[in-house]
């Protein structure tokens, strides 16, 4: 009884003093756990335990990785940063604690020449604290270089069951073609992948009766790259298919012009008016019946003030045809702009001198041809009198001087 009295005393101070143990805290480094020669890799430390600060420097060899950068990502109330490769985050207030959190990734890339098998690794010697007491947070990561990923995307063997293949199948010939009879609608295609690591994919559609089907055989590389086999399956017509004789539009556009009339699938005959400036517009059609196809001819440029027909021919599956006449009318080089581009001067409409023009002084200005000859009647009486009065003085002079010599 004693001996169990004492056990059970030591239990409770057990779990008495629980509380005042302090949980040790750790660090952790953790990365992929492939990695291949040329890979661009993210390494993450975590911390946890309760913890509020971290220390530590990360480690690796340059000869093999190189160091892209780090990426901080710091608890809510810490603060730090790293210098070189070497790192310091605390919480001053030690009111936030954590519990588990990745406080920083580096990014490495592997050196595309190492060979596979080598080992490479990285090491954070570390150290954390919940402020009163420290304890180790190293962590460390490795990896074996994988061999690299296969490029082979050829296929093994090919069979179509159904229809026979031409040219016979071989890995580096890509298109293969087959004619089968209307009894045959869809055929069976199997294909191998040379690299048991690629991929195939497979589109096996029904056939189309009178046309042609292209099933295609996609190979995909463990290292994502593909390659396509096509092969194209002919089917022969319904004997009792009757082709159809649509050979009517559907639509009639010309280049954002206003037809004249409104485009109507029975109405084959169409104007627009164009300015001189337009030389060329663009006229498309499309068939009412997909199996029909349409032709256009274009003719550019457009003649100044002529009429230029553009024919829209329809041609049906049974190979009638309809034709849909566009008139276009282009306008004639304007009158005054015809003689500016052959040389001839023309006045401007609205002259603007360049310079300011002289004033002639009042006595010579002509304000309108009523002043203008008055002004002149003026001007041959006043001359007119002056030579009566010129004759009138001379006819004195005279008298004056024959009395003086008598």
């Amino acid at each position: 009884m004693r001996k169990i009295a004492i056990v059970m005393v030591l239990m409770l101070l057990l779990v008495g003093l629980a509380p005042m143990v302090h949980a040790a805290g750790y660090g952790s480094l953790s990365g992929p756990s492939t990695v291949r020669a040329g890979d661009t890799i993210t390494l993450s430390y975590t911390i946890g335990g309760g913890v509020s600060g971290a220390n530590g420097s990360v480690s690796y060899d340059a000869s093999q990785l190189t160091l892209q950068g780090y990426r901080v990502s710091s608890p809510g109330g810490w603060q730090g940063s790293f210098s070189g490769n070497t790192f310091l985050y605390w919480d001053d207030t030690l009111a936030s604690p954590v519990s588990s959190a990745t406080i920083f990734t580096a990014t490495f890339t592997v050196n595309a020449n190492l060979q596979p098998g080598t080992k490479i690794s990285v090491s954070v010697s570390g150290t954390v604290s919940d402020g009163t007491q420290d304890s180790g947070a190293s962590g460390s990561w490795s990896a074996t270089i994988a061999p690299p990923l296969s490029k082979n995307c050829d296929l093994a063997s090919m069979t179509v069951t159904g229809a026979a293949i031409s040219p016979s199948f071989s890995a580096n010939t890509t298109n293969y073609s087959a004619f089968v009879p209307f009894s045959t609608a869809s055929v069976q295609v199997s294909a191998k992948a040379a690299d048991e690591k690629a991929k195939v994919t497979v589109s096996n559609p029904a056939l189309a009766a009178g046309g042609t089907t292209a099933i295609t055989v996609t190979v995909t590389a463990e290292n994502g790259d593909t390659k396509v086999y096509t092969i194209r399956i002919a089917r022969e017509q319904d004997p009792n298919y009757v082709p159809s004789s649509d050979n009517r539009l559907a639509d009639l556009v010309v280049d954002g012009q206003a037809l004249s009339p409104a485009f109507s699938p029975s109405t084959t005959r169409y104007y627009i008016w164009l300015p001189y400036e337009t030389e060329s517009v663009s006229v498309s059609g499309k068939a009412a019946d997909s199996k029909a196809s349409v032709s256009v001819s274009q003719i550019s440029p457009l003649q100044p003030g002529r009429a230029t027909d553009i024919l829209v021919t329809v041609t049906a599956e049974d190979k009638t045809q309809q034709v849909y006449t566009v008139t276009v009318f282009r306008a004639p080089i304007h009158e005054e702009t015809d003689r500016f581009l052959q040389g001839d001067r023309l006045e401007p409409i609205h002259p603007e001198p360049t310079e300011p023009q002289p004033t002639e002084p009042a006595a010579t200005q002509q304000n309108n041809p009523s002043e203008a000859r008055s002004d002149q009647s003026l001007t041959v009486v006043i001359g007119i009198a002056a030579l009566l009065v010129g004759a009138v003085i001379g006819y004195l002079l005279c008298t004056i001087t024959k009395k003086r010599r008598h």
